[in-house]
């Protein structure tokens, strides 16, 4: 049982993905290729970031989000 245990919290540590360190463009652009899992954590992180984002920036933010409704 403690193996079971230790090896899915190695499993868990080795999936959390720090998105905080990306930039903004790197994180808009993983939205079209990133598993499901990992949207809601990068689209909350876009979230914060996007009062400080450049209009192409928030253009290309918004056309990846009309993307991802599509799908």
């Amino acid at each position: 049982m403690k193996k079971l245990l230790l090896f899915f919290l190695f499993t868990l540590l080795l999936h959390a993905i720090d998105w905080s360190d990306r930039s903004t463009q790197e994180l808009i652009a993983a939205l079209g290729y990133e598993k499901s899992e990992n949207i809601p954590v990068i689209l909350h992180e876009l979230k914060k970031r996007e009062m400080t984002m450049t209009p192409e920036e928030k253009k290309a933010y918004r056309e990846k989000l009309e993307q991802l409704k599509k799908k």
